[in-house]
């Protein structure tokens, strides 16, 4: 099995190690965090440094690729142009839930972690550094955007286009051929039938604009 880093150590990151484990095709090495102490460990794993010793840490430990388990979409981004400022070839793996459903003709990119019975049929396309919480629909032809977060229960229509760093959260539904922005958040429970632009926060049934969003802005509550 190939040798693997995970990247963050938050609640986020003990349910990518659950898939991992699960999987059998990676071996977790440990864990790269900002905070926890060097040398302690974070669900079972050793944290092995911060992310400014991945060059020593890729060698010592024969770093096959990695995985950025960082909830929030702009943290994410942020942490990998870190990694690919130091080693710029770094490669990153996909975490995939044995009960995730991939149709044919899927497109995926890198980096995406998919959990429990998610569901990706045909057509869809994926791009890198995607979350896909438990349960989560997606209809044929969808487009979903990089650095997106799709949160548990999301169901989706075919042809649906999600742009980079959105946010769909709990439990909300989105009618077949509806285009959302970029950094837009689509709030719980909500039923989306109409498009929604970049940079906005959105819900209720049908969702409506509530107020603008600024890039960056955060989403998720501290661990």
């Amino acid at each position: 099995m190939e040798n693997i880093i995970l990247f963050g150590g938050g609640l986020h990151a003990s349910v990518c190690v659950d898939i991992f484990e699960k999987c059998d095709k990676y071996n977790i090495v440990g864990i790269v965090d900002s905070k926890a102490e060097v040398g302690s460990e974070l669900f079972g794993y050793p944290v092995l440094g911060r992310q400014e010793d991945i060059v020593e840490i890729q060698k010592k430990y024969n770093i096959g690729a990695g995985f950025i388990a960082i909830g929030d979409n702009f943290d994410r981004k942020l942490v990998l142009d870190a990694i690919l400022s130091l080693i710029p070839d770094f490669k990153f793996a996909n975490a995939i839930h044995p009960s995730v459903s991939i149709g044919r003709n899927v497109k995926l990119g890198y980096g995406i972690v998919m959990m429990a019975n998610v569901v990706i049929n045909p057509g869809a396309v994926v791009d890198n550094f995607c979350i896909f919480n438990t349960g989560v629909q997606v209809e044929h032809d969808c487009k979903i955007a990089e650095f997106c977060h799709l949160s548990p229960g999301t169901v989706t229509g075919g042809k649906v286009q999600i742009g980079r760093f959105t946010v769909i959260t709990l439990g909300v539904t989105i009618i077949d051929r509806i285009n959302i922005g970029e950094n837009t958040v689509v709030g719980s429970g909500a039923v989306v039938v109409r498009d929604l632009p970049d940079n906005v926060v959105a819900y209720g049934v049908p969702a409506r604009i509530i107020r603008s969003r600024k890039p960056g802005e955060q989403f998720l509550k501290a661990d």
